[in-house]
Formats: C-alpha cells, sequence, structure tokens
C-alpha cells in the first residue's frame, strides 16, 4: 500500500520515521509548520528524513490550498496519514487518495474531541488520556474509528511525561494497524456523534493563574502547561512570572485567616516559596520572570508580605503612574513618577 504522509511536531518525526524504516512505501511528505511559540521543531528533521528516503517533501502552514490535494493525487498514493496536525484539513485534501484519509487524535475518541486534549485531560485531573487512529470526514475527529490504545496519567505526570507516552502509543498504533490497512481487512467503528466531548482552543494567554481555585486545580495547570508547552503564569511586583513547576505538600498547614496568592513562606535553602490557594497551599519551585532565565522561585520571591496576582490597587496605581508618564514596573514600590522628557529642540 502506497501512503501520503502529512504532519508535523515530534509524534508526526517519529511516525514519518518509523513507518519508512519498516518498509511503508511512502510517497510523499507534507510537513506542517508549527506555532512560532514553540521552541521544540522538527521541520528540519523532517525535511532531513525525507530527503535520507529519497521522498518528496513540501512544507506548508495550511492545507486549504487545492495544490495539495493535487499533489497527493499525482503520487499514487493509496491513502494518506496524518499525524500531528493542528489545522482544519479542507475536504478536498483528505479525499484526494482512493482509500482515505486517516488521523491521529491524542484521546479516547469519542471524548475530548478538538483542540489539545492532552493538556485538558491534565487540566481536568483524569487519570488517562489515549491514542485513537480514524478516517477524516466533514466532522471535527468524527470519523470511523479503526484502532485505539489508553495512555495513563499519574497525580503528578506534566504535560511532557504524558506526551512522550502518547508519541509512542502513536507509533505503535500506525505501525500495529498498517498490515491491516494494505491487506484491506481493517475493521472500521462508526462513531455516534450525539455522544463524546469536545475542547475548545487554547492560546499562551489561558494560561493565567486564578489563585482563589484549588491547590489541586492549580497544581494540574502548572504541570499540563510547562515546558515545552507556554507555561502557567501570575504576576509578581506587576510583571509576569511564569511557574515552570510546583509540588502539593502531604499535611500543609491551616491557615484560618487566608488571603490567595499571599506567600507564606520562603526558603532560601531549597529555593522553593509557599503561596496560599482558595483552599489550601501550593509549593512553587521552579520559575522565570518575564525577561530572565528560568530559577528556583526563592531566587525571585523574597518575603512573605509578597502576593502573587494581580491586585486592584495596583492596578490602578500603574495607571496613575503611566497617566503620568512614569516608567516604574513595580507601583508598589513607587513614590512618585518622574516628569516627562522633552524630546528634540
Amino acid at each position: 500500500m502506497k501512503c501520503f504522509f502529512i504532519g508535523g511536531t515530534k509524534r508526526g518525526y517519529l511516525t514519518l520515521k518509523a513507518l519508512v524504516e519498516s518498509g511503508a512505501e511512502v510517497m510523499g511528505v507534507i510537513s506542517l509548520r508549527q506555532d512560532e511559540h514553540e521552541t521544540e521543531r522538527f521541520e528540519t528533521a523532517i525535511q532531513q528524513l525525507s530527503e535520507e528516503f529519497h521522498i518528496s517533501h513540501y512544507e506548508t502552514k495550511w492545507l486549504k490550498d487545492a495544490d495539495y490535494a493535487k499533489l497527493i493525487r499525482d503520487s499514487g498514493a493509496d491513502m494518506a496519514l496524518v499525524v500531528g496536525c493542528r489545522v482544519l484539513i479542507a475536504k478536498e485534501v483528505y479525499e484526494a487518495a482512493p482509500l482515505g484519509t486517516l488521523a491521529v487524535h491524542d484521546s479516547m475518541l469519542p471524548e475530548y474531541r478538538g483542540f489539545a486534549p492532552l493538556n485538558w485531560a491534565i487540566l481536568n485531573g483524569e487519570d488517562h488520556t489515549g491514542v485513537t487512529l480514524f478516517f477524516l470526514n466533514e466532522l471535527m475527529d468524527g470519523g470511523d474509528i479503526v484502532a485505539q490504545r489508553e495512555v495513563p496519567i499519574s497525580p503528578t505526570d506534566t504535560a511532557p511525561e504524558v506526551y512522550s507516552r502518547v508519541c509512542d502509543a502513536t507509533v505503535e498504533i500506525v505501525l500495529e494497524a498498517y498490515p491491516a490497512l494494505a491487506a484491506g481487512s481493517i475493521r472500521r467503528v462508526q462513531q455516534d456523534y450525539s455522544v463524546g466531548s469536545f475542547t475548545c482552543s487554547r492560546t499562551p494567554a489561558d494560561g493565567l493563574i486564578d489563585w482563589h481555585r484549588s491547590s489541586r486545580e492549580i497544581f494540574d495547570q502548572i504541570r499540563a502547561l510547562t515546558s515545552p508547552y507556554p507555561g502557567a503564569f501570575t504576576y509578581y511586583q506587576s510583571r509576569k512570572l511564569t511557574i515552570w513547576s510546583a509540588s502539593l505538600e502531604k499535611n500543609p498547614p491551616l491557615y484560618r485567616g487566608r488571603i490567595p496568592g499571599r506567600v507564606v513562606a520562603v526558603s532560601k535553602a531549597q529555593g522553593h516559596a509557599d503561596v496560599l490557594t482558595g483552599d489550601g497551599m501550593i509549593r512553587i519551585l521552579q520559575v522565570q520572570a518575564e525577561g530572565e532565565n528560568r530559577t528556583s522561585a526563592a531566587n525571585v520571591i523574597h518575603s512573605v508580605r509578597d502576593f502573587l496576582g494581580l491586585r486592584l490597587e495596583e492596578l490602578l496605581q500603574r495607571i496613575r503612574l503611566l497617566e503620568a508618564g512614569g516608567t516604574t514596573t513595580d507601583p508598589s514600590r513607587a513614590t512618585s513618577a518622574e516628569p516627562p522628557k522633552k524630546i528634540g529642540s
């Protein structure tokens, strides 16, 4: 069976590599460019792999152009396979191959159809996600299911740890299904689109921490968005502060007087800072202030009088300073604004 590959990211690269090394006849590759904020990139690796195995290679961000459907038709591929795609694929493209187009989704469909299912599963405190191989149709993640594999999530797993398992499961499920696809003996299970669930898209701005939420919810948010994802963040002295790692302590002190976001302990020796939440306390381990390097929390947060988050009083003071021409980034410590400077003669 001749296959045309469409995809990107680490998962797409690993799947393509496994396919060509297994002897699958890949007729062409469309590499999908990743988002600008991503630091771990695989466009070059996919291009080099394609060149190594003498496979026609193309690169794009979107798959709406009719020319891409023509590429698939002209390649002589029997079917197309999509792995590591974050964009909607036009009907003309996914119907270009005679046997249709298969895609991999990182959830146990019909649950978590849509965007960022792995991150949402961790954010929601799920104990598993999964990998589903299915045929594309006009419904979002709604086509016939070919194969599935569950992927466990422990209460402390981070998104990159789960993603590594999802990558392994993706490669395994594709290689296992490929012989049956080639023989035309694959079993297709139709989805009931009236059941299941959906996820909405996420942007880096959605990582803002609400300290009034529970410790568990904030901890899940931090581990779901840690690097290479954009990160959960808050504000400290009016500067953006990304929190890359944290922990939930057993039997933390009970605070009857509680201000969510208030720092209640700082350990210079161990490098952490304890912060109150809506129902308890969370230990902040590794942070990164905007424009600076990643470091331990105690190198940035210094006092039990400190507060994480944006407060109305600070925002109003910052507005007053900006209106007066001030440039301070720490309105809580400013006493007056500098007068505006004259530019030119």
